[in-house]
Parts: C-alpha cells; structure tokens; sequence
C-alpha cells in the first residue's frame, strides 16, 4: 500500500514532487498500489521509486524519470511514455499494451531490455517489432522471428 504521504505529494504536482526529490534523494517514494489513472507526471523525477501494481495507465510520463523504479505489475496501459528514462526499472508483470514510447534506443529514451522486460510483462505486438528490429542492426547476425499469439490452454 502507498505511502499517504507520497501519495499525496506525487498528485500535488509534478513541481513539487521534483523539488522534494531534489532536496530528498535518498528517500524513495512508496507509491505501491497507487491509483494514479489519467496523471500528468511529465517530467517527473520517480528515481527508485516503488510503483509496484500501481496504476499509470493513460498518463502523461514523458520525459519522466524511472531510473532503478519498482515497477512491477504496473499498469502502464496507454499512457505516454516517449522520452522516459526506464533504466534498470524493473517491468515484470507490467501491462504495457497501447503505451506510447519514443522509438527505443533513439534519443533520449533508455530502457534496458533484459529478462525483466518481458517476463510476464504485456507488450504490444509494434514494440516487439520495433525490439528485434533493434537486435537486428547487429552486423553479424539477423534475427528472424515470427510473433504469433500465445495458445490460451
């Protein structure tokens, strides 16, 4: 369950939430759990931040920084993440269906692609593509793939 506290301060707004950050960098927010639907977050500062199975979906996270965050089983469903800083965030279980990203490895958008970043996390079927077409530009070898729905069973 969230820190009432930081729940409070991350839906005062992204300027106040950036200027505790600022001042509190060893505190990592605990936001586990948060209902924070529809939130504007752009460039928000959530470094290490606890967001496990909170809901982020249909949020503007551009530009926001999730460095070393927990999460987790986060519902990231449609929301805007082109710019975000993901690296060495921990995505299993999150549900990133219809999320937008910038094209990944491009520009200012990081996220490391490990096993985190697919067990049991949603993708949709666009960004896979757009992963292994990343893979791809290795000079030595070509990946070939095919993405084919899972049998439910």
């Amino acid at each position: 369950m969230a820190n009432a506290e930081h729940l409070a301060l991350v839906r005062s707004g992204v300027e106040a939430l950036n200027a505790f950050a600022r001042e509190h960098e060893e505190i990592a927010l605990d936001l586990t759990d948060a209902d924070l639907r529809g939130l504007n977050l752009r460039n928000a500062r959530l470094q290490g931040a606890k967001l496990a199975g909170a809901d982020l979906s249909d949020g503007d996270l551009r530009n926001a920084r999730f460095n070393s965050a927990d999460m987790r089983r986060c519902d990231l469903r449609g929301a805007d993440l082109r710019g975000a800083n993901m690296h060495r965030a921990l995505l299993t279980g999150a549900d990133l269906r219809g999320a937008r990203f910038a094209r990944l490895g491009v520009g200012s958008q990081r996220m490391c692609i490990g096993p985190a970043s697919f067990e049991d996390v949603r993708w949709d079927r666009d960004e896979l593509e757009r992963i292994l077409e990343m893979i791809n530009l290795n000079p030595d070898w070509q990946v070939r793939y095919e993405i084919v729905p899972r049998e439910q069973g």
